[in-house]
């Protein structure tokens, strides 16, 4: 869930960093087009008149007055030009203030008092309370100042607005210089030479205002416009594809080799898809690890497959990122306008639905939208708005499975698993809500949020089963891979003071990263004398290494090898090899989901397993149920009817 808050608020800071480049840019436009008017204003013409017309409604002011030394031997200035003519003509003795103003320095006041007793001569009076800003103005040794008043009352210009003063207090002393000069020759030339500058930067920040700093492409911002602009113009009957690119499993690849090859693996996938799109075509960046294809036009459906497939081939080539061979694969989704929607919004969401699909049905795959699909998207919409309002009103619910002694039948130990209680009070299996709240970033919390519940009623549960017995808590391989969600959950036992009671149960997939799971969190746990089980043992990519490099405390057989085992021989040669491992290592090994006899006898007359667990014994259960069982004891259980 912090990974979430912390997407989001890069998101925002993104956003807003665009919104002021956008500004910038839209400001740097109207002054090159003041100084364009500048350069052609015909000879008597005011050249301070296009001048005045940008930046009045620029800086939201009411007045400009242009003051100009009237000659270098004399302290007097004149108001060569203002939108008010009965001020044009006027005399003006300068103070301090102006003074400083002079000398080359912008000044800001919120009272316009002073500048009255500076008015020699002229017609009427300013009003006293207006906010002004102050410009220098500079050309040919003869000193002068730009004035801007806004309303009286209204509030007084800011930093951003001194910053933008200060661009075009030298950009149009220059430019009066050209003017009062007939546009000498040098003068013009170094008015070209800054208006080329700011043309430049113009297009700098119109550039970074529109495009992904990382990989160059088009960003969501641009991105949408572009689409937008060219789904307006599109005739009937024409038509674009709007492919949605999710890179599988990126976050792993920072994890393991670090932010730098990951923004280097991020540039070069851009490359390759760059690579196979025409010049018609877009390509965007619209977050960390997404990209966006637009194909504009296209003519049959095949034609967006046949890239698509290109596209697949080229990703799972491996990158060579210094030296470091790194492998990727994307999951793409694709919509197709008119058929799916006439607006970029509506062609990005049902392209994003048809890429989840394409996740979940096998990573690295493509899916087209469908309207099945477009229903499908709706039912998850509101699957995720219950999930989160259930995670707000705590309906999560902390269910106990009993580890039994596979002779005795004693209670030895229970796993942790989860509940979702709606509103209705419907009682939802993990199966059906887990992967979406992982998804929404809120399976930490529910971990949490299980494991208050239960330290809240050991005692309870205790007087029931007693002190001795043990609870195994399930951890996700994404869980597993983060120090910090770790550390978090461990300090929640260990302050409990009950931490060697527990052992996190993690799946093989959870090991994958070994060196980073042994420095990082391996230490800490054994520190508060918490356990290590591998869940779902032999389903996994690489079980005997894991077991020598991690040093687990128990085996949990994968279901898949207890069912029907006694009538299976070659799951009865597996589980007789898992069985001679863990002797082997000195690892304590559980048979799960045994849910017949049949498997019980075979486990008692065939193996030495001494813990099992499945339906057999019982189903989980509430702790308040479980509590009030009378079919569960510490001693034995019944045999299920």
């Amino acid at each position: 869930m912090a990974n979430s808050e912390e997407l989001r608020e890069t998101i925002v800071s993104m956003q807003r960093e665009i919104d002021v480049l956008r500004r910038e840019k839209g400001h740097a436009t109207t002054l090159l087009n003041a100084l364009d008017a500048l350069l052609v204003v015909p000879g008597g013409d005011d050249p301070f008149a296009s001048v005045f017309d940008a930046l009045l409604p620029m800086f939201e002011a009411q007045l400009a007055i242009v003051l100009e030394q009237a000659s270098p031997s004399e302290d007097i200035l004149d108001c060569v030009a203002s939108n008010d003519p009965s001020l044009t003509g006027s005399r003006w003795r300068p103070d301090s203030r102006i003074n400083k103003v002079l000398s080359g320095r912008i000044v800001t006041t919120l009272s316009s008092h002073e500048l009255n007793a500076c008015r020699l001569s002229g017609d009427g009076r300013l009003a006293s309370n207006q906010p002004a800003l102050y410009l220098p103005l500079g050309q040919r040794g003869r000193r002068g100042l730009l004035i801007l008043l806004r309303k009286e009352g209204e509030p007084g210009f800011d930093r951003a607005h001194v910053a933008l003063a200060g661009k075009f207090s030298l950009l149009a002393s220059h430019a009066l210089a050209a003017r009062n000069a007939q546009r000498s020759e040098v003068e013009s030339q170094r008015l070209k030479q800054l208006t080329h500058q700011l043309t430049e930067s113009q297009e700098t920040l119109a550039f970074r205002a529109n495009h992904d700093q990382l990989t160059g492409l088009s960003n969501r911002t641009h991105i949408e416009e572009l689409v937008d602009s060219r789904l307006a113009q599109k005739a009937e009957g024409e038509k674009l594809a709007l492919a949605f690119i999710d890179l599988d499993d990126f976050k792993r690849v920072n994890d393991l080799y670090g932010h730098t090859k990951g923004d280097a693996l991020l540039t070069g996938v851009a490359n390759r898809i760059r690579s196979q799109i025409r010049k018609s075509d877009i390509l965007g960046r619209i977050s960390g690890d997404e990209f966006v294809v637009v194909l504009d036009p296209y003519e049959e459906r095949r034609d967006v497959s046949a890239l698509m497939a290109r596209i697949h081939k080229l990703l799972e080539r491996p990158f060579d990122i210094e030296g470091t061979q790194i492998k990727t694969s994307g999951s793409i989704g694709v919509a197709l306008y008119p058929t799916h929607g006439a607006s970029y919004e509506a062609l990005r969401r049902n392209a994003d639905a048809a890429m989840y699909r394409a996740k979940s049905v096998s990573k690295g795959g493509t899916e087209f939208f469908s309207r099945s699909l477009g229903r499908a998207m709706s039912d998850r919409l509101r699957l995720e708005q219950r999930l989160r309002e259930a995670f707000e009103n705590q309906r999560f619910k902390c269910v106990l499975q009993g580890k039994f002694d596979t002779r005795t039948r004693q209670i030895l130990g229970f796993e942790v698993l989860v509940r979702w209680v709606d509103e209705r009070g419907h009682i939802h299996a993990p199966g059906t809500f887990l992967q979406p709240a992982s998804e929404l970033g809120l399976l930490d919390g529910i971990a949490s949020m299980q494991l208050e519940e239960l330290l809240g009623r050991l005692p309870a549960l205790d007087a029931r089963f007693g002190d001795s017995v043990k609870y195994s808590f399930n951890v996700s391989a994404d869980q597993a891979s983060r120090p910090g969600f770790m550390k978090q959950i461990i300090r929640q036992l260990t302050n409990s003071g009950r931490a060697e009671r527990f052992t996190f149960e993690l799946t093989e997939e959870s090991f994958l990263k070994a060196e980073a799971f042994q420095s990082q969190v391996l230490p800490h746990l054994r520190s508060a004398g918490i356990g290590i089980s591998i869940d779902d043992f032999g389903t996994g990519y690489s079980s005997l290494s894991l077991l020598a490099n991690i040093t687990a405390d128990e085996i949990k057989i994968d279901r898949s090898f207890i069912k029907d085992i006694d009538n299976r021989g070659d799951h009865q040669s597996i589980l007789r090899a898992i069985e001679s491992l863990g002797k082997a290592l000195n690892v304590s090994v559980v048979a799960e989901g045994i849910e017949t006899e049949n498997e019980l006898l075979y486990l008692q007359d065939h193996t030495g397993i001494s813990y099992g667990q499945g339906f057999l014994f019982h189903r989980p259960a509430f702790i308040d149920d479980l509590l009030s069982s009378a079919e569960i004891s510490t001693r034995s259980a019944t045999r299920r009817a």
